[in-house]
């Protein structure tokens, strides 16, 4: 009897190992979907940049139907936030806490990917490479490179047994290393924690509509694929008395920013890159002065600078 169990959890183990093997990446991307969409977990982990490291708490769970995203910084001033169904609340040092309408909290978190596969299958080339570990448990590493030079390229690191992702890392055109997001735990939950049943049981924030005429001045004629105006503001720089028009681009997966102000006599720098992978493209068009920031190619940012016309 003893051999009889022994051989049938040989066989289970080959047909789990042959099953796993036999998903495609689309199909570890779906089941990185449903893990976090259905998984009551939580998860420490540690955002790594060239000379900087940050620690956070991110948590989700799902009570009453209503689906909770809670982040918390664990060093440095104290700053959290928490997403419910569609609504992101923000608490920052030294603000008052809002909310707004979006499906994601903007910032390094596992859940960046989560509902992004169409968007990831479109402009990136997906392959399976070795396995890993991280946080002491098996995982599937996934290589996204991108289609085109206008963004950078990802390895994902997805957990074996739950499907969650627990690393990746962000690399420029040329393999450097810019960024990395990575689990330190992982602690599976059979029921929502104390905290996300709170979060669950407190109203719909009310969402706030910041007023702008940012998009109204301005049209972007080009922009990466899958790349669109999310947000608009406007801004006023401390060392002037001058506003300056702001619009946020994304993909779903990075931020660039955008300010548009009026020409000042000195000529900004036409560009500006960081170690970790920020680049800063200047761009002067008459009396206009235009600035693109984000963790794109240089010249995609310049691109899309240039690309800036004033609505007529």
């Amino acid at each position: 009897m003893f051999t009889c169990r022994r051989i049938i959890g040989v066989f289970s183990l080959l047909f789990s190992s042959i099953a796993a093997a036999e998903k495609t990446p689309t199909d570890w991307l779906d089941s990185m979907n449903l893990a976090h969409q259905t998984l009551n977990f939580t998860i420490p982990m540690v955002h790594l940049e060239p000379n900087s490291a940050q620690t956070y708490l991110f948590e989700h769970g799902v009570s009453d139907d209503r689906q909770v995203v809670y982040i918390a910084a664990l060093s440095g001033p104290v700053r959290h936030s928490y997403r419910i169904d569609n609504v992101v609340t923000y608490m920052e040092p030294e603000s008052r806490p809002y909310s707004i309408n979006a499906g994601q909290i903007i910032g390094p978190s596992p859940a960046i990917f989560v509902g992004k596969t169409q968007h990831i299958i479109d402009n990136y080339s997906l392959t399976m490479i070795e396995k890993g570990r991280i946080a002491g448990r098996v995982t599937q590493l996934i290589r996204l490179k991108a289609k085109d030079k206008n963004r950078f390229n990802y390895i994902l690191w997805l957990d074996v047994e739950t499907k969650l992702l627990l690393r990746y890392d962000l690399f420029d055109l040329n393999n450097n290393l810019l960024e990395q997001v990575q689990a330190v735990g992982l602690h599976l939950n059979e029921r929502p924690s104390d905290n996300v049943e709170k979060l669950a049981a407190q109203p719909t924030s009310e969402t706030v509509m910041i007023p702008s005429t940012a998009q109204d001045n301005w049209r972007l004629k080009w922009l990466p694929a899958g790349f669109e105006v999310k947000a608009s503001d406007e801004h006023r720089v401390v060392s002037t008395v001058e506003n300056v028009d702001y619009l946020m681009l994304s993909d779903g997966l990075t931020q660039v920013s955008v300010y548009i102000a009026k020409a000042q006599q000195a000529e900004l720098p036409a560009k500006l890159q960081t170690n970790n992978g920020l680049s800063v493209a200047n761009f002067r068009r008459g009396l206009t002065d235009i600035t693109v920031v984000g963790r794109i190619p240089y010249e995609t940012a310049l691109k899309i600078a240039q690309s800036v016309a004033p609505n007529e």
